[in-house]
Parts: structure tokens; C-alpha cells; sequence
């Protein structure tokens, strides 16, 4: 008998230690966040609550970092971490603001526009916390994050999920989908606020040209694309046009009247907004990869999806060596970098100059040659 309930004391501290254990791990994970070290054409920052004040104090008030050249030009939005499980984008965001050289007009950043989706991973896929980057400086960690927001920040999700304005029925989950709550709304959930935060910056900001980068998975069919609606679709072609005699093939796909709540259908409604939403491949987020770790991540390659992709059954040619976090963040940077020299040429009077590194730049030195060391406080958080 004693035997016995020394044996359930035993398990029951185990337990109690596992659960604490477990517990300072989420929390860890909640409050942790990236850091990166501004070029010299930073300026200010701002935030999502500065549009929506319902958002101060929230897991979606997110930080907007301004590249403000002081020169008239076009204003330019970019946007990263809808989906912050696709770590590419964020990744593309953070080199885009280390790296950029604004000469005229203003750039604004949100290099993570799930904030609440960035504070957790995604449960029952195994998700490891971070993957590491190799730098000319040393080793950087960096998150990884959720498609969705977190149920701690909204909660409970409906049955079905039905867009505003439009009444379209959705799965429950993507209510905490921050790319099926577009246009939003003020005294929506936390994500439509957010969407509506957005959108209002689009406005009072008077942007002209807005991009949403993504990363899809290898069988996903919208993947190597450019999706635009017609006012962006001209600009979008050329650009491809232009990329592929640089060595990157990038398919253009107009934007479907059916997609409600996307950004690069309904940033389209802002006038002036040129939407464009950059779709570049990673198995990370497949339904069928091997181990989700932080290497595949890097590397962005996996044996069973070169297999799959063998036999046809790809949205994209995949290699064997697949495709690493430098090729899908050189792809986001060149496209970015080229719709905005084809806009140039479209409205030469209201242009941007930025300078950006190049494809071949990335690929060759690796990305993590364009990640500067933190240190002396000359860095800022991604939250």
C-alpha cells in the first residue's frame, strides 16, 4: 500500500513538473520576438493602434517601420508575416529593412501583420520554436510562428466564418486568418480591427504601390506567382517579363472576383493602391514533409516532396537540392524591387528610388550576409 502511494506521489510530481515545465515554454514563446538593425534610411515607427486605438494594448498591434527619403515620390507598403509560419516572408522584411536605401519617396514596413499568429506555433505539426541563419558575424535565431492567431486572443471561433462585407462563408478557422478578414472593420474581431487598421494606413497614408509576401507550399498550385487585380496586372507582367531575363520565372495571376478578404483583392479598393501578393514556394507548411525542423526551414528541401514533385504531382519544379530561405527571400526582393522600377516607368512623376540588394546578390553571398550583428542598442523589436 505504501508502495503504491509513493509510486502515485511519484507520477504526480512528474506531472506537476512537466506541466510547469510546458508551461514556461509557451510562455517563452509568447513573449518572445525578432530583432533587426535598421539601415540609414529609417526613420520613424509607428503602429497599427495610430489607425484603430481599439488595438493599443493588444497581440495585434503591430509595429510599422518608416523610410521616409524627405524627397517627393511614391509611397510604397510592404507586408510580411500574414501567415508568420511562412518564415521567409518575415525573413524578407527584416533584409529588405536592414539593406534599403531609400533616395525618394517613403517605404513603410510591417514585417509581421499577425502578431498574434507570431507568438505561437501551430499545434499537432510539430513546429520547432526557431531556425538558425548562419551570419558573417556569428549564428541568429529566429522565430517561427502560426498561420493563425492565437485562440488566447480570439476566442471563441464561429461555427463558420462569414466575411464583412460580403456575407461569404468560411471555414471557422479562418477568422483568426488575417488574410480572409480584409477590409475589416472597427468594432469587428481582433483581426478584422487589424485588417481595418491596415487598410486605414493604406488611405490616410495615400500609398500607391502595397505588396503582401508569402511563401506556399510545393504542391500548392498559386506558387513562383505574382497575384494582381487589373489595376496592378499590367505592372505585374512587365516586371515578370523583366525577372526571367534575370534567371527568375514568375507566373502572373489576376485576381479572382471569388477571393474575399485578401489583401490583393481589397487593398484594390483603396484608391490609388496598387496591390501585388508574391507567392514563392517552401515545404515547410506541405501537409506531407518529413520533420518539421529548422533546417528545412534553411534549406527548404525534403526528399519525399522531390518524389512527389518527380511524379507530377508539384505546383512547382522542385530540385533535389530544393529551395533554400535565400533563393525564396532574393525572389520576394528582385520582384519587389522590379514592380516598383515598372511602376517608374508607368508614372515617371510620382516614382520611387530605393536601392535593394540584388537576386544574384543573395543567392551567391547567402542571406545572412545582409543580416547586420545587434549590439550597443542599435537594433529594433518586431513587436
Amino acid at each position: 500500500m505504501r508502495k503504491r502511494r509513493a509510486f502515485k506521489i511519484v507520477v504526480l510530481v512528474f506531472m506537476f513538473v512537466l506541466a510547469a515545465f510546458s508551461s514556461l515554454c509557451f510562455v517563452r514563446e509568447r513573449r518572445s520576438y525578432d530583432v533587426f538593425v535598421p539601415s540609414t534610411s529609417y526613420s520613424y515607427t509607428i503602429r497599427l493602434s495610430d489607425y484603430d486605438s481599439s488595438l493599443l494594448n493588444t497581440k495585434a498591434d503591430a509595429p510599422v517601420f518608416v523610410f521616409d527619403s524627405g524627397r517627393k515620390g511614391a509611397d510604397v507598403f510592404i507586408m510580411g508575416g500574414t501567415h508568420p509560419n511562412e518564415s521567409g516572408a518575415i525573413l524578407s522584411a527584416i533584409v529588405i529593412m536592414e539593406n534599403i536605401d531609400v533616395e525618394s519617396g517613403r517605404v513603410f514596413v510591417l514585417p509581421v501583420a499577425n502578431m498574434s499568429a507570431y507568438s505561437n506555433t501551430l499545434p499537432g505539426y510539430g513546429y520547432p520554436e526557431y531556425y538558425t541563419l548562419q551570419t558573417d558575424w556569428g549564428e541568429k535565431k529566429l522565430k517561427v510562428g502560426s498561420r493563425i492567431a492565437s485562440p488566447l486572443d480570439q476566442w471563441p471561433d464561429p461555427p463558420f466564418y462569414v466575411h464583412y462585407p460580403s456575407g461569404q462563408r468560411l471555414s471557422y478557422e479562418e477568422a483568426r486568418n488575417i488574410n480572409r478578414t480584409f477590409p475589416g472593420r472597427g468594432n469587428g474581431s481582433l483581426l478584422e480591427r487589424a485588417s481595418n487598421a491596415i487598410m486605414t494606413l493604406l488611405r490616410e497614408e495615400g500609398i500607391d504601390y502595397a505588396f503582401d509576401l508569402h511563401e506556399a507550399s510545393v504542391t500548392y498550385p498559386v506558387n513562383l506567382d505574382i497575384v494582381a487585380p487589373e489595376i496592378s496586372f499590367d505592372i505585374a507582367y512587365l516586371s515578370a517579363l523583366m525577372l526571367e531575363e534575370k534567371g527568375i520565372s514568375l507566373r502572373v495571376e489576376a485576381t479572382s472576383s471569388s477571393n474575399k478578404g485578401y489583401t490583393h483583392s481589397e487593398w484594390a479598393q483603396v484608391e490609388g493602391v496598387h496591390p501585388f501578393l508574391i507567392e514563392v514556394p517552401t515545404p515547410f507548411i506541405d501537409r506531407t514533409p518529413g520533420a518539421m525542423t529548422g533546417e528545412m526551414i534553411v534549406s527548404g528541401k525534403d526528399a519525399f516532396l522531390y518524389k512527389v514533385a518527380e511524379y507530377g504531382y508539384s505546383g512547382v519544379d522542385y530540385p533535389q537540392e530544393g529551395i533554400s530561405i535565400s533563393e525564396r527571400v532574393a525572389i520576394h526582393v528582385a520582384t519587389i524591387a522590379e514592380c516598383l522600377k515598372t511602376a517608374g516607368l508607368f508614372d515617371p512623376d510620382n516614382a520611387v528610388e530605393i536601392t535593394l540588394p540584388s537576386y544574384e546578390e543573395i543567392k551567391e553571398k547567402g542571406v545572412g550576409a545582409f543580416l547586420h550583428e545587434e549590439k550597443d542598442g542599435n537594433y529594433l523589436p518586431l513587436r
